[in-house]
């Protein structure tokens, strides 16, 4: 037993692509606030920019949903893709975190599939705050890093990270959310 209660279908992409498609304008006006209020370092954008001073107004007036906006972010931010995808890949990451928690145990287990989503594609947060060259760098540390059966790459590799104040926490969103549908699929840790 792999700890999973895997059930024919238990709706739960098709319920979350419902919600997604149910945001509103009014759910990115409350994204927008929160993005602000928290200080989040994003990309600048020519439509629909966080900097831009009248934001709300444009919102309102291109009646802008948050599914929408994430959509026209997709390209440039790994977060805002999962909206636009249905969280595609944070499914497809929640059944290799299965894997990897049965054959690891739960924190290296996690630590390894943070690891390979980190190699497969260069995090977004790191991409918007010191540029795609040192995102792609951070993606080849993590290449390097799941060599080590020890983990002890991964170890000093987050030590140079945090000395760098580089955080992958768009990847890290993608894990957070592949951890919430392993727990909604009832994956016992």
């Amino acid at each position: 037993d792999d700890g999973v209660d895997d059930g024919v279908d238990d709706g739960l992409e098709e319920e979350l692509a419902r919600v997604l498609r149910s945001t509103t304008v009014q759910d990115a006006i409350d994204f927008y606030r929160a993005f602000d209020l928290a200080g989040a370092r994003v990309v600048q954008v020519d439509d629909f920019s966080l900097k831009d001073p009248d934001w709300e107004r444009k919102l309102i007036d291109g009646n802008q949903s948050l599914l929408e906006l994430m959509r026209l972010s997709l390209d440039h931010d790994i977060v805002a893709r999962e909206w636009a995808t249905d969280f595609e890949r944070s499914f497809q990451l929640a059944g290799r975190l299965r894997e990897m928690v049965s054959i690891y145990g739960l924190n290296d287990g996690v630590v390894r599939t943070f690891l390979e989503a980190l190699a497969e594609v260069p995090d977004s947060l790191i991409s918007a705050k010191f540029g795609r060259e040192r995102a792609v760098e951070v993606s080849r540390m993590a290449v390097d890093a799941l060599l080590d059966s020890t983990l002890n790459k991964a170890r000093k590799m987050d030590c140079e990270l945090n000395n760098r104040d580089m955080n992958p926490g768009s990847t890290a969103d993608l894990i957070a959310a592949s951890l919430f549908i392993s727990l909604l699929r009832r994956l016992r840790f």
